[in-house]
């Protein structure tokens, strides 16, 4: 008697990714696409718009103080002719190791002393939100500092020193001064240029540069490591959700407060498709090594299981690229958070790419003093 074939073929996903990956079935296939999505992001972004970045950043250190078991520096720096930007600085404490210690942008979220908490600093006096906590779970910067890092956090370009009349985070003055760009677009071009801060640094490897952030930082972070090739390491946290696969889209192209990308408007209501959404962002990182967290419940979860999906479709990509384990993501239920699973698996990758050259098992390269 005839037994009956079983197909254990499994049933195939099928996303609102999988455009990512469509006819590419080689490496040089990838590049020619990657290529397309470069110049997209850039558009999306308004690139074009942006300035020159300055020649001399005229680079000075305002402050400098004791933070306890790390040194701390408020610094000043050109990023357009008529505009500086500040940044605390974490330096650890002893001489560098050889070739300098590796380094780490640091972005905040959407609190107007962000840069000092990243730190764990407390508000200046006259802060507006001077009675808020000092530190809730987002002094990474000081995390990464006591680990043999040294960090910059940049105060972001609408709040803390260049706090607009309208109030923090407020896009208002930006667009009145430049109509042609995005406020994504100029959020990258400082962090870029607070990378090249961090690069110019005699104690730090700029082969070894990482950057981490946290809600609108979290965002900041994959914006500046599509953007930035010097940034070899990438780990966001608690990013929004993507354009495709949001309930309210229109988030990224309000006109109010924040407007993140403000030709998108019409793109949203007219039922368009947006040419460079997340996944196709993340892909620009690829395959330098990326750790994305978030949460199954922070904001609209329908929306964070396409998440999940989307990086399943870039798993892929870096298959393809023979880098798969340079792509990570962890998903967790506490919220808009950086609960001690993220962070201790942040601190994990971190030291994997940018201590130990990609070695699972944390193997000393002879460069830096193993931690942990």
């Amino acid at each position: 008697m005839a037994t009956a074939r079983v197909d254990w073929t499994p049933t195939p996903i099928r996303t609102s990714w999988d455009d990512l990956l469509a006819g590419i079935t080689s490496p040089e296939l990838w590049e020619e696409k990657r290529q397309l999505l470069a110049r997209r992001f850039l558009e999306l972004i308004r690139d074009p718009a942006a300035p020159a970045p300055p020649q001399d950043l005229r680079l000075q250190v305002e402050r400098e103080w004791d933070g306890g078991d790390f040194t701390i520096q408020y610094i000043s720096y050109q990023v357009e002719a008529d505009e500086r930007a500040h940044a605390y600085v974490g330096v650890p404490r002893g001489p560098a190791p050889p070739g300098g210690f590796p380094g780490v942008v640091c972005l905040h979220g959407t609190t107007n002393w962000g840069a000092r908490q990243s730190l764990g600093l407390p508000p200046e006096p006259q802060d507006p939100q001077a009675d808020r906590p000092a530190v809730d779970g987002k002094d990474f910067a000081r995390q990464f500092v006591r680990q043999g890092y040294v960090t910059i956090s940049p105060e972001h370009f609408c709040c803390a020193t260049r706090i607009p009349a309208e109030g923090a985070y407020d896009t208002a003055a930006f667009y009145r001064r430049h109509p042609d760009w995005s406020a994504v677009g100029k959020y990258t071009y400082d962090s870029a240029i607070a990378t090249t801060v961090l690069a110019q640094r005699p104690d730090v490897d700029a082969s070894r540069l990482g950057v981490t952030g946290h809600s609108l930082g979290g965002q900041g972070t994959i914006w500046l490591a599509a953007y930035d090739e010097r940034i070899r390491c990438a780990v966001p946290s608690c990013t929004a959700s993507t354009f495709r696969e949001n309930p309210e889209p229109l988030h990224w192209s309000r006109d109010y407060w924040y407007i993140y990308f403000p030709q998108l408007r019409e793109e949203f209501l007219a039922g368009r498709q947006v040419p460079c959404d997340f996944h196709e962002m993340f892909a620009l990182i690829a395959p330098r090594p990326v750790f994305d967290r978030f949460a199954l419940n922070d904001g609209d979860p329908t929306g964070q299981s396409h998440r999940v999906m989307m990086h399943l479709k870039l798993h892929e990509l870096y298959r393809l690229l023979g880098k798969e384990e340079a792509h990570a993501f962890l998903v967790f239920g506490d919220g808009h958070a950086i609960p001690d699973l993220s962070w201790t698996g942040a601190l994990s990758f971190m030291d994997r790419w940018l201590k130990y050259d990609g070695n699972a098992l944390g193997g000393w390269d002879g460069r830096l003093t193993p931690t942990g």
